[in-house]
């Protein structure tokens, strides 16, 4: 009895250990980011046939493991869903979750997580059978939902009936894949999620894509962001810089292509994100030339975004609330220095 108890005491011992150490500081010594993603659909998050994960969601995981170990394979992806994406990152079995969880009052203060920054600005929106002839939600009258329990979306949909006073009929699944499927084999009407993810999976699930319709209906505003846990903030720095530097990357025109040239020709700024400037990385643990080696091996985020959802990607999304501030959208970041 005394020996189980004194390994259970160790064991304990290992955990609060490895809870109290900065995450940063596990990562490095592991050399390995465990980054949580969710089968989002095509172009945000999905894994190919050859079991590699891509899309949005990825590629943001693969800019931190750049910039804290230099590598964008030094990724361990864990596969987590909306039953699970909170509980993995608060038992410390993940180091961040990049997948479309939308940045709530609520769940900052009742889940223990932190939201760095908004990396996508999403709404929530609904796909509807044709067949149905519904081209507005207006039209949809008794209409029947699916929606996935445990999530936003199903709590603004519903916010969103009692509102309006709308008759529509909710059905709740426990997952996505249930949800869609439900959707698909026509045992609902409609299927609600966020907007963006709704185009990659009709893409990817639908027997036949053109049967489907995206309603022009916005019903919720869905900020989406990375999610660490509150307990370090040291380690929010570095996933928000990561992101706000791929912006900051776009905005000053430099693209994978052209970083190395622009670390010495480039305006002031620009040669500060490059590491020109002693100290860049400094304040958040990192090196001088991490935003360099992050945009080289990545890209600016018109470039992950055009890859993954945009103009070279099958779905030829448009940037709209996406876009840089100066070509009309709500992204940027702000100024590097003092």
């Amino acid at each position: 009895m005394m020996i189980r108890i004194l390994v259970i005491l160790l064991l304990s011992l290992c955990v609060v250990t490895s809870g109290s150490a900065g995450t940063l500081d596990r990562v490095r010594q592991a050399g390995v980011l465990r980054c949580g993603v969710a089968s989002s659909g095509l172009g945000l998050s999905t894994m190919d046939e050859s079991g590699v994960w891509r899309g949005f969601f990825p590629d943001m995981c693969r800019a931190v493991a750049v910039a804290t170990l230099g590598k964008a394979e030094a990724v361990a992806f864990v596969e987590v869903g909306a039953e699970n994406r909170f509980a993995v990152l608060r038992d410390l079995a993940v180091d961040v979750v990049m997948d479309a969880t939308t940045w709530t009052q609520e769940r900052e203060r009742g889940q223990g997580v932190a939201f760095p920054v908004v990396y996508l600005f999403d709404g929530q929106a609904l796909m509807v059978h044709r067949s149905l002839k519904i081209a507005t939600l207006a039209q949809a009258g008794a209409a029947s939902v699916c929606v996935v329990d445990g999530t936003m979306a199903a709590s603004s949909l519903e916010s969103w009936i009692s509102r309006n006073g709308a008759r529509l009929v909710v059905k709740r699944a426990r997952s996505t894949e249930g949800a869609l499927g439900a959707f698909f084999n026509h045992h609902c009407d409609l299927y609600s999620g966020h907007r963006l993810a709704l185009h990659g999976q009709r893409a990817q699930n639908a027997p036949n894509a053109g049967d489907y319709l995206i309603l022009p209906d916005v019903i919720a505003r869905e900020p989406l962001a990375p999610m660490v846990r509150s307990d370090d903030p040291g380690w929010e720095g570095v996933v928000r810089w990561t992101v706000l530097a791929l912006l900051v990357a776009e905005e000053k025109g430099v693209t994978s292509a052209n970083a190395a040239a622009q670390k010495s020709i480039g305006d002031a700024e620009t040669r500060r994100l490059l590491g020109s400037s002693p100290g860049f990385g400094q304040d958040l643990g990192l090196d001088n030339d991490w935003a360099l080696r992050v945009i080289g091996k990545i890209g600016n985020y018109g470039e992950i975004f055009e890859q993954n959802l945009g103009r070279r990607s099958g779905l030829r999304i448009e940037r709209g609330a996406n876009a840089l501030w100066n070509a009309g959208g709500l992204l940027y970041a702000p100024p590097l220095g003092g």
